[in-house]
């Protein structure tokens, strides 16, 4: 056979696209000229078709690989870069709302992005005086009622709705009765399910079940109405299955019932991951003026009192003075995170939270 025919490479190794095009033509070449005298040559012909065939696949492979890491390289940089925009917002957006709030109105016309040249606080006693609100009787409610709201809607409707869903997740978990595995494929479509999902459930038993119009303490008990994620209760279902019946049966020993086994023996074991949803639930909670907006007009806490401040068209408010009102209501939720950060992180694995 013609030594001509070989390759001159591997078509296994990785060669540049052009390399593969110029042997497909000297290929190409031999092929022609073997044809024209197809006498005595048909093996020789019939491996130059072979060669050709596996050239073309070799350059199809080699042009898609190299499409795709062209693709994969621009897709990773655009992801790099989203990441880092998504970081520095978190640190660059708070730390420009906190020194905006020490700016006065007149200073930050011409001064928007460095550092106040006075520091002015007088933002914070303004705003502290402008957020109180008015009710539907025209009784005045100041900012310290609408702190006590917030501190009472959140640390009320987060510990009841842990409560409950903790309750629920080990009930699930450990027990097997009628409707078991109905009420888990519900806690997965409510984890699918965004939290705005709740609403039209929280409209339904806020106003048919259990009238809450104004009454905190009916709002509360119905905040896993809006608070219960479905993320939660699997998580903590997920923990409560992994923990063995067996220290269940070690206090039905000793004369324990159900109740005191969950109390004494698995309750302790998930306190801290209820701990960490609390937190989380909480840090939402303080946030959320919808629930006051549409059930509590007369207990307003304080984002509902700077959402009320900032649509009062009669009110002039400046941009200092809006990013002080963020800035005091930011600041629980960020001292609350920080003294529980330890707490979080230790909880929280690849898989999920560890019980």
């Amino acid at each position: 056979m013609d030594e001509r025919i070989e390759l001159s490479f591997n078509v296994k190794s990785t060669v540049p696209v052009k390399t593969i095009k110029d042997e497909i033509a000297r290929q190409q070449s031999l092929l022609d000229e073997y044809t024209a005298n197809p006498d005595g040559n048909e093996t020789e012909i019939a491996e130059i078709k072979n060669n050709l065939a596996a050239l073309y696949a070799k350059k199809k492979y080699s042009i898609t690989k190299k499409v795709r890491d062209g693709f994969d390289s621009t897709l990773r940089w655009i992801l790099w870069a989203i990441l880092i925009i998504y970081c520095l917002s978190l640190i660059v957006l708070p730390v420009w709302m906190i020194l905006t709030s020490f700016k006065s109105a007149s200073e930050y016309s011409y001064n928007k992005f460095g550092l106040p040249k006075v520091w002015y606080v007088r933002n914070f006693s303004q705003v502290l005086q402008k957020m109180s609100v008015f009710d539907e009787w025209g009784n005045e409610i100041t900012v310290w009622n609408e702190a006590l709201n917030s501190i009472l809607w959140a640390g009320g409707s987060s510990a009841f709705t842990v409560f409950l869903t903790t309750c629920m997740a080990y009930v699930i978990a450990k027990y097997k009765f009628p409707g078991r595995n109905l009420i888990y494929n519900l806690g997965i479509i409510i984890m699918i399910v965004p939290i705005v999902g709740n609403l039209p459930s929280a409209m339904v038993v806020r106003t048919k079940i259990i009238p809450t119009y104004d009454n905190m303490l009916l709002t509360i008990l119905t905040g896993p109405c809006t608070c219960f994620s479905g993320l939660y209760f699997m998580l903590l279902y997920g923990a409560f299955k992994e923990m063995p019946w067996d220290y269940a049966e070690q206090v039905f020993v000793d004369g324990g019932n159900h109740f005191t086994a969950f109390i004494r023996m698995y309750f302790p074991m998930i306190l801290p991951t209820s701990m960490v949803m609390f937190i989380l639930i909480f840090l939402g909670a303080w946030n959320d003026y919808s629930t006051f907006m549409l059930w509590l007009p007369s207990s307003p806490n304080l984002a509902y009192g700077l959402y009320m401040l900032k649509a009062n068209s009669k009110v002039s408010l400046s941009t200092p003075a809006l990013m002080t009102g963020f800035t005091l209501i930011v600041i629980p939720t960020v001292a609350i995170y920080i003294a529980s950060q330890k707490l979080i992180l230790s909880k929280f694995t690849v898989g999920g939270l560890k019980g």
